[in-house]
């Protein structure tokens, strides 16, 4: 069905090189990924953040906009930012976690981002707590437990001792945008982790835990302009690694991603998550008694 709409489109518009699709069947990545195989034509097959019913306000406030105000259409110099969320300021965040501090539940360490690479490359299992939360359903660096995808062991691990989940489900990469073409078999952006794609066969033995066993993986591309911090930590481990790739996923155990301070340390409390970073602060939140 996804094909043939889009085929139909195509043959009413034969020289469009860059589709969008939206609607909650854009949430089927892997139909997402197979678009530029069925159409080898297509640049580009761009997905919003929130496709689903849930970003139908985005949609509808443009329309207004543009459709029935008569406003220019809006145009963006960059992706669109899907970190919607509540922001919390830098004093907030660190009196909330000094509540915990101050019950004996945590302690503070300085971490610098040299220091969280350390952590990774040592098979530390890290959350992180960054800025507005993500819009839609995939957490894109703010909300985010990232760990080394290099380890065998690790995706098993973080199914069985923080997501609480079957062994088999996988997990995403998220890799800085200008390398995609030295891992992947396609060259594209998925900003929004909307594309599963496969790895180039002579690399998929260098991160066994972010590729699937068919050798796919629902990429989420990152660039600068992107998610600043993200893209500096994936740079930072790119330089002690060789590898421009960390494995990510949601922040959150069978429950919506975490959005408030007090929600992501409780989180972080009762999983096996082995620290909750906090970039903004430059601070990790350990748990009471355990060694950075």
């Amino acid at each position: 069905m996804i094909k043939a709409i889009i085929a139909a489109g195509l043959k009413a518009h034969p020289d469009i090189k860059h589709i969008c699709v939206a609607g909650g069947v854009a949430l089927n990545s892997v139909a997402m990924g197979k678009a530029f195989d069925w159409f080898p034509e297509l640049e580009d097959v761009f997905i919003p953040p929130v496709p689903y019913d849930g970003g139908l306000s985005i949609g509808a406030a443009q329309y207004t906009y543009h459709a029935i105000e008569n406003n220019p259409r809006v145009q963006w110099d960059a992706n669109m930012s899907p970190y919607l969320g509540e922001e919390y300021t830098p004093e907030h965040q660190h009196s909330e976690i000094i509540k915990y501090v101050d019950a004996e539940k945590v302690e503070i360490l300085i971490a610098t981002e040299d220091k969280v690479v350390d952590l990774l490359i040592d098979q530390k299992i890290i959350a992180i707590f960054c800025g507005r939360s993500e819009s839609g359903r995939r957490a894109l660096g703010n909300r985010s437990i990232i760990a080394d995808p290099r380890s065998p062991d690790m995706k098993d691990l973080i199914n069985q001792k923080v997501k609480h989940r079957q062994w088999y489900r996988p997990f995403a990469p998220s890799i800085m945008l200008e390398h995609v073409v030295d891992w992947f078999e396609k060259d594209i952006e998925s900003p929004y982790m909307s594309h599963v794609i496969k790895f180039k066969e002579e690399v998929r033995d260098r991160v066994p835990a972010v590729v699937h066993f068919d050798g796919t993986a629902r990429l989420q591309t990152v660039t600068e302009t992107d998610n600043p911090a993200y893209y500096s930590l994936l740079s930072a481990f790119n330089d002690k690694t060789g590898v421009p790739l960390l494995l990510n996923t949601s922040f959150n155990d069978r429950e919506p991603i975490c959005e408030t301070v007090e929600h992501a340390i409780d989180c972080y409390l009762r999983t096996e998550i082995d620290h909750l970073w906090f970039p903004e602060l430059g601070i990790l939140v350990t748990k009471r008694n355990d060694n950075a």
